[in-house]
């Protein structure tokens, strides 16, 4: 009887990993570039929003994928949705070069959520703030039903940003061999500016009070022997009178580099064990 209990509560442990064991998005041709099963998309949008894709994969060397569902096959949930848009670019070979470089957007009518995928370069090059407003810049359109100009404003937005290049927040990391980014260069040391002018003030000042003084005692002596008459001054005394003190408090930042509101990037891994970033929009 206890070797039946252990053996179904293996069976209940597994059952999960029996079911998606497969991926259960389709497999395509991956150089067609739009999959639109939801069919928000006429034949002729298709082709002008291809031509931009085109465009968009020659000049920066990075794949670029739309795709639209009616029906989630994994179930309604933003969990189901990123697991779908990953499991679609990971399992139909799409991206450019060994660490696949490249950035999906899926718009999941069941959840009626957007959700983006990047992966290899592109992962530095989208930052977490850089993909929330690229969602932000369409939702009004997804919210209307203008899934043509919601798609159109995806991929503006998305060459607009690969033109300006990898943002503040990714700029010391790179991608290593399996995709997976990892910080590869030092970033400098912030310099305060106003405190180092603040410290050079007080520093030259003390310089012209030490001047001054000596300057002051010289003139004040008319001969020799009044300057050494007072052979009983105290060592220790006159050493604390000709000392200048001064206090500046230092504002230890611990941060190094530029910040940036968006964070740097998330990455969370594929069922196929591959990284990615992204993330998703509002529900529309």
């Amino acid at each position: 009887m206890k070797r039946l209990s252990i053996l179904l509560i293996l069976i209940i442990l597994f059952i999960p990993t029996l079911v998606y064991a497969e991926p259960l998005t389709p497999s395509v041709d991956p150089s067609e570039k739009i999959y639109d099963y939801a069919d928000l998309l006429t034949d002729e949008e298709e082709k002008d929003l291809k031509i931009k894709i085109d465009e968009y994969i020659n000049k920066n060397n990075l794949d670029l994928v739309l795709v639209t569902i009616d029906k989630n096959p994994y179930g309604v949930s933003d969990e189901f949705t990123q697991t779908y848009a990953q499991d679609f670019y990971d399992y139909n070979d799409f991206g450019i070069g060994s660490t696949y470089d490249g950035i999906l957007v899926l718009i999941d009518m069941d959840n009626r959520y957007p959700y983006i995928v990047t992966t290899g370069q592109a992962i530095l090059l989208y930052d977490d703030n850089r993909i929330d407003i690229i969602h932000n810049l369409a939702y009004d359109y997804l919210a209307s039903g203008e899934y043509y100009n919601a798609f159109y404003s995806y991929v503006d937005s998305i060459g607009d940003y690969a033109d300006e290049g990898i943002p503040n927040s990714n700029q010391y990391y790179c991608i290593d061999e399996n995709g997976t980014p990892f910080k590869c260069k030092s970033a400098p040391k912030k310099v305060d500016w106003g405190l180092s002018l603040m410290l050079g003030f007080i520093i030259a000042l003390a310089s012209l009070l030490i001047h001054l003084a000596k300057y002051k005692g010289i003139r004040l002596a008319t001969n020799a022997n009044s300057y050494v008459g007072h052979i009983d001054r105290d060592p220790d005394v006159d050493k604390f009178l000709t000392t200048f003190t001064s206090r500046v408090k230092i504002n230890h930042d611990s941060h190094i580099g530029p910040r940036s509101g968006g964070g740097g990037s998330s990455i969370s891994f594929g069922s196929s064990g591959r990284s990615h970033g992204g993330g998703g929009g509002r529900h529309f």
